[in-house]
């Protein structure tokens, strides 16, 4: 029959077992409203990109109307004038309304010139916009599902973290008060990791190398020893 330090050191890796357990469903579930935030923030930033995009479109856009515009002034001009050729009187009239047509038309030809231009930023502007937006649909499904998934695993870790706390409490009711007691303190201030294995002649968790004395304690099996460099419950393998 196995001795009470024997049951109690069973109880006690079971225990450990259980905390340690706890101890990492805790940690995923402090790192998942941070993970979660960063994809928003990833999101949020593809959004503004689109923005900015389309905001740079349609500024090409009225850049593109005015040149337009100020070009079907310019036409009208010129066709205004060619209506006066005919009715100037004298040879200094009609050299100037030349000489205004010619330059209207000079300055339409650039006009054009930077319309054209213009257009092929418009289509550059108008290719890069679509494929921010497939982008954006593809990393709006992405954080869908993954955002999705983590709510999942924050539901079910939460779920978990109640019954591993109630096997827990179960587990630690079996030891006696003190012993109980002197565990759950260590295991607060170790991650749940209270316990350590003696490896050799050193304990395990902080390779500190243990007294001979201690040791023999440890073989003896009669009392709970603990390490005196990091406070850890030592055992020794069977």
């Amino acid at each position: 029959m196995a001795s009470p330090i024997t049951q109690n050191l069973d109880v006690l890796k079971k225990a450990q077992q259980l905390d340690s357990e706890i101890h990492h469903a805790h940690v995923r579930l402090e790192e998942i409203p941070s993970e979660r935030a960063q994809l928003k923030s990833e999101l949020e930033l593809e959004k503004t990109r689109l923005n900015e995009l389309e905001k740079s479109l349609k500024d090409i856009q009225l850049k593109l109307k005015d040149k337009e515009l100020e070009l079907a002034q310019k036409e009208l001009q010129i066709k205004k004038l060619d209506g006066q050729l005919s009715q100037v009187k004298t040879n200094k009239e009609y050299g100037a309304l030349q000489q205004e047509i010619a330059s209207l038309k000079a300055d339409n030809s650039l006009l054009e010139e930077g319309i054209i231009h213009i257009l092929d930023e418009v289509d550059a502007a108008k290719e890069e916009t679509r494929k921010e937006k497939e982008k954006l649909a593809s990393v709006t499904k992405s954080f869908q599902d993954r955002d999705n998934e983590m709510a999942g695993q924050e539901k079910t870790l939460q779920g978990r973290l109640t019954d591993l706390k109630k096997q827990r409490e179960e587990s630690v009711a079996q030891l006696p008060p003190e012993l109980g007691e002197l565990y759950s303190r260590i295991a607060l201030k170790k991650q749940g990791l209270a316990l350590a294995v003696v490896s050799g002649e050193v304990c395990a968790a902080c390779q500190m190398k243990l007294r001979p004395q201690l040791l023999n304690e440890i073989r003896l099996g009669e009392q709970i020893i603990v390490c005196e460099n990091c406070s850890r419950i030592l055992y020794i393998e069977s």
